[in-house]
């Protein structure tokens, strides 16, 4: 909100910065700073402000400076006098109201002034919901659009449904905000439905829109066969076809009804506790911080107040679409840098999305004003049981030890457009860290003709009448910042195992096999390779395990996942700058904290990111003790299948932080053992029918 007068306004930003509290340097940006923020930017552009008021999209809070963030972490965990708060800075986003110029203001928030300014050339910012339905609207709106509709002689009484997206660039003047918007209809019948599934029912055209007046300036035509262009018939009518609908009330031959309830409760409460930000559970304590684009970051993570990793995130996520007819062929959506998987989390809910004694986290985003709103319910915590932690029974004495492993889940769920992605960090008695995700939701979807030899298309399979599937991928980036031991000790080595050479004195029975040690020493890229076993571990070359002598550490635990299949010099290579390999090791910078470079909205590359970080080459290991990071590639390529429609059952991923030598006997060997007085089991009853009592 425009204010009255300069005077006015530096006196309300001296009161909000005066009233703010000292904050550990890992705090998250709070209401009050947000608030702050937006008002010295909207006063440094006073002049403008009063014509065309700033839009902000994303207010975010920027990485402290890491050495000094180590030092008061040090201090504080050896209690020692605590050294001066690391400066905290925000960066903000914004555009001049129904102007293009993609602006960039880093505020000092210690002391309310900006730091710097500066137009963002050939960028464009992160898109939101208020955003997305302007765009709709705008679409529906057209004459370009109207005309479209009427040439297609659509059903009485059905709704069309506008659906944007990024504009995957590649022919259009980056000066230009665009969003694509693919139509679809929502039949008579259910449209009134709130889960009617329009995707059902793809319409012919597609409409490419001006992100500054919501204008359309062309309409691209579908195609609807296996040939390489769109269709351009102008006599060509819409074909109705049956529905495809997911929801409850509207599946033909209702819901089975044999499943009956599990109920999960903690009668004496949860085993973890939330202060502020810090979690702490069993022997693990870390902080916790919500972010608008990449949802959940860890800092600080501590096993029995041994630190392992000081900042993991997951970086990135683009799901490149592998239709090379026009115009999917630009079809490949960067949800954390394009729409953010915080700014899109679900607000969750008991016993749907989050089973047993659960806590909830908030969110914070802002408004386009710069006022500070909360997302409600973003973040869930539990506890789950998660089956035999470890067993042995003596066979001579028939005792059984058995105890149960347990997980503490931390779990977001982001919904983008057609698609859900439920992202997890799961921290277990074992002291191994998982990250997870989970895809669901429903498949974008373009026309299909009838008629057309379904098996003779490649690259996608019909799944219903009048609806084509395209395969696609989802490959996600994980940004991980190791502490080892330490917070300045880190190194990255990969280990293969290898057959050992028949030798008569070695190997006489050639039954011998060994593991050999390679470090990473400069900055580079390679893959995962399941014919040797390849794997990346994160250790601390000054600390050994007193009985293996090696290096104690934590090591990387997943498949080798396909990698991107899009030619190197496609608009979908450059731009995925994390999809070449598996590994990605870079040196440590605040500047450079995401996968495929910062601003991702129609970006045709030059920003920066793993592929171009990694290729300089530089050594890990300088004078300046610079720790390294490492970017990890994982996902999986989704080839469409019949089964994953109208509503896609979950794909799930799960990869593993576990310890390497890091402890000297299992970690898991204190957790208490399972038994019925602990557990209280019960004995089902699996007769088919009760017996009636006489």
């Amino acid at each position: 909100m425009a204010t009255s007068s300069a005077t006015t306004s530096f006196d309300s930003i001296s009161s909000l910065r005066d009233a703010l509290p000292a904050l550990h340097p890992l705090a998250s940006l709070t209401k009050d700073e947000l608030r702050l923020v937006s008002t010295v930017v909207k006063q440094h552009n006073a002049k403008q402000q009063a014509q065309t008021p700033c839009q902000f999209r994303r207010i975010y809070f920027m990485e402290p400076n890491k050495k000094l963030v180590i030092e008061y972490l040090k201090a504080e965990n050896a209690g020692l006098p605590l050294p001066p708060l690391p400066p905290r800075r925000a960066q903000a986003l914004f555009y001049f109201k129904g102007e293009l110029p993609f602006m960039e203001c880093i505020v000092d928030i210690g002391h309310a002034r900006v730091v710097g300014q500066r137009v963002l050339e050939g960028m464009h910012g992160a898109g939101d919901d208020e955003e997305m339905f302007k765009v709709a609207a705008g679409a529906l709106a057209s004459p370009m659009v109207k005309k479209e509709l009427e040439r297609l002689q659509l059903p009485e009484g059905c709704e069309v449904v506008a659906e944007p997206w990024p504009y995957g660039t590649d022919d259009e003047p980056q000066s230009l905000r665009l969003f694509e918007v693919w139509m679809f209809l929502n039949s008579k019948e259910s449209k009134h439905h709130p889960s009617a599934n329009f995707y059902g029912h793809p319409l012919d055209f597609a409409a490419v829109v001006d992100g500054r007046d919501f204008s359309v300036i062309r309409i691209d035509r579908m195609p609807t066969t296996a040939a390489f262009q769109a269709a351009t018939d102008p006599n060509t009518r819409y074909k109705h076809h049956q529905d495809s609908e997911y929801a409850p009330e509207l599946i033909p031959g209702g819901l089975r009804r044999d499943l009956k309830p599990i109920h999960i409760s903690q009668p004496e409460g949860v085993s973890f506790t939330v202060e502020g930000e810090i979690v702490r559970w069993q022997k693990w304590e870390f902080t916790l911080n919500f972010d608008l684009r990449e949802g959940m970051i860890l800092r600080n993570v501590k096993y029995d107040g041994r630190p392992i990793f000081y900042r993991m995130s997951a970086s990135e996520m683009t799901v490149p679409y592998g239709d090379p007819r026009t115009p999917v062929h630009r079809k490949s959506a960067y949800d954390f840098g394009e729409c953010g998987a915080g700014q899109t989390a679900n607000n969750l809910q008991l016993g749907c999305d989050c089973l047993g004694v659960i806590h909830y986290i908030d969110g914070l985003g802002c408004t386009p004003e710069g006022e500070p709103i909360t997302l409600p319910n973003a973040i869930c915590m539990h506890e789950q049981d998660a089956g035999i932690g470890w067993k042995h029974t003596n066979v001579r004495t028939g005792r059984a030890d058995v105890t149960r492993a347990r997980e503490l889940v931390l779990q977001l769920i982001l919904t983008v457009g057609n698609y859900e992605y439920a992202l997890y960090w799961i921290f277990d008695t074992a002291g191994v860290l998982h990250w997870e995700v989970r895809a669901t939701g429903i498949m974008s979807v373009t026309p299909i003709e009838d008629g057309v030899d379904a098996a003779s298309i490649k690259y996608g399979t019909v799944v219903a009448p009048g609806v084509f599937a395209p395969h696609h991928q989802h490959l996600f980036n994980l940004r991980i910042e190791p502490a080892i031991d330490d917070y300045e000790d880190s190194a990255i080595v990969y280990e293969e195992t290898h057959p050992m050479p028949r030798d008569p004195l070695s190997n006489p029975y050639g039954v011998g096999f060994e593991s050999h040690t390679t470090p990473v020493t400069h900055e580079s890229a390679f893959n995962l390779d399941w014919q040797t076993n390849r794997v990346v571990k994160m250790v601390n070359p000054n600390k050994l395990n007193r009985f293996s002598g090696r290096p104690v550490g934590y090591k990387l635990v997943a498949p080798p996942t396909q990698l991107g299949l899009a030619a190197r010099d496609s608009m979908h290579g450059i731009r995925g700058e994390f999809v070449d390999n598996h590994v990605h090791v870079t040196k440590h910078s605040e500047k450079e904290m995401y996968a495929a470079g910062e601003h991702n909205w129609q970006s045709v590359g030059g920003q920066g990111g793993c592929r171009t970080w990694a290729s300089r080459g530089r050594p890990l290991v300088d004078d300046e003790k610079t720790t390294p990071v490492l970017w990890f590639t994982l996902g999986f390529t989704h080839g469409t299948k019949s089964e994953d429609w109208p509503v896609m059952p979950v794909e799930t991923f799960r990869m593993h932080f576990k310890p390497v030598g890091f402890f000297e006997v299992n970690p898991a060997l204190d957790v208490a053992p399972s038994t019925q007085l602990f557990n209280k089991s019960t004995s089902a009853d699996v007769s088919c029918c009760k017996k009636a009592n006489l």
